[in-house]
């Protein structure tokens, strides 16, 4: 929780630094096992990842960490990692991933398609792990990881979210309903928390696909609604999910609901770091407009004053706070159509 002078009061942005991160710690995934065993890379991803990159040193994630948390303000990361959480792609995971828990900031991850030894570590490390819905590709990889973490969790008594990551698109529509279906008759689907659907943004090999429709996305919502399935939403699908409440539900519940809804959070409350240690707004925003080159954090000492509160941060945070302040009439993202 967070107010301002008071309770009452609602803050828009922490002048003292970013409360969550998002930092890519590999460029390198394989991709996940399709139906013939063989393995195939994301169709959507946008960052365009494949068998062959770079990744970011336990060194250099210490130096990236001290400046994040220099002001106390970092509760947790969301990592950037290959499907699998393979060592291949970084030989460092595990040590960033213990050393946020020794500096008491919760490590987060997404993953798609892991084994068994791996889920074992992973519900002991991270405090929320979200499984990648690859129906184009083998949806019971999903499925299968799900099942492997929930059961893990279960066995040590760790209370922790695993969510399914769901891609919205015309292109994944189908898949969409097919695991609305799977998730009320699949076992391996039981202790799952809640699907998490993520807006389009056309970037890297997402540029092939197409926004997905106004009618369909609140038939997806209707859907959840009405078969009381457990859902959330990325901030950039504020603006129609709000559009969606103005449709579905009462002036009561509306307001209920609207007090869960963080629009667009980028320099307000987070920020993302590449794994060359350059920040950005947001991962979406890397090498994007006015983001072709980041702020080199490698090169900075003074987290307010080099990172913070740079001239580019601070126009971008004016972006932000135009679509955060505007009480849900116009929370759409400042770059991307979704």
């Amino acid at each position: 929780m967070k107010w301002g002078k008071d309770v009452g009061d609602d803050v828009f942005y922490n002048p003292f630094g970013q409360e969550i991160a998002d930092i890519e710690i590999t460029k390198i995934c394989s991709g996940i096992r399709n139906r013939d065993g063989e393995r195939e890379v994301c169709k959507f991803c946008y960052k365009c990842n494949c068998s062959v990159g770079d990744y970011m040193s336990f060194e250099t994630f210490k130096k990236v960490f001290s400046l994040l948390n220099q002001t106390k303000t970092l509760t947790q990361i969301a990592f950037g990692v290959d499907a699998s959480l393979d060592e291949k792609s970084n030989p460092d995971y595990w040590k960033i991933f213990d050393y946020c828990n020794e500096n008491g900031v919760t490590p987060n991850v997404t993953v798609a398609d892991i084994t068994e030894e791996t889920a074992k570590k992973m519900v002991k490390t991270f405090g929320a792990i979200a499984c990648s819905y690859y129906p184009m590709i083998d949806k019971n990889r999903c499925y299968d990881s799900v099942e492997k973490l929930v059961r893990n969790a279960k066995e040590i008594g760790k209370n922790i979210s695993i969510n399914i990551h769901c891609l919205l698109s015309e292109e994944t529509y189908d898949g969409v309903l097919e695991l609305l279906e799977d998730i009320k008759k699949d076992n391996r689907l039981k202790g799952l928390n809640a699907i998490v659907f993520l807006s389009l943004k056309q970037k890297g090999r997402g540029v092939n696909f197409n926004r997905l429709g106004y009618d369909k996305f609140k038939n997806i919502i209707q859907k959840c609604m009405k078969e009381n399935v457990s859902y959330g939403l990325d901030s950039c699908s504020a603006n129609k999910f709000i559009k969606v409440l103005d449709e579905l539900v009462d002036e009561k519940h509306k307001k209920i609901i609207m007090s869960y809804i963080e629009p667009c959070e980028s320099t307000l409350f987070s920020g993302y770091v590449d794994c060359y240690g350059m920040f950005y707004p947001c991962s979406f925003l890397e090498k994007e407009g006015a983001w072709k080159t980041g702020v080199d954090m490698l090169k900075c000492e003074d987290y307010l004053k080099d990172i913070w509160n740079t001239e580019e941060v601070l126009k971008w945070r004016e972006k932000s706070l135009e679509k955060a302040k505007c009480n849900g009439g116009c929370t759409s993202c400042p770059f991307y159509q979704i």
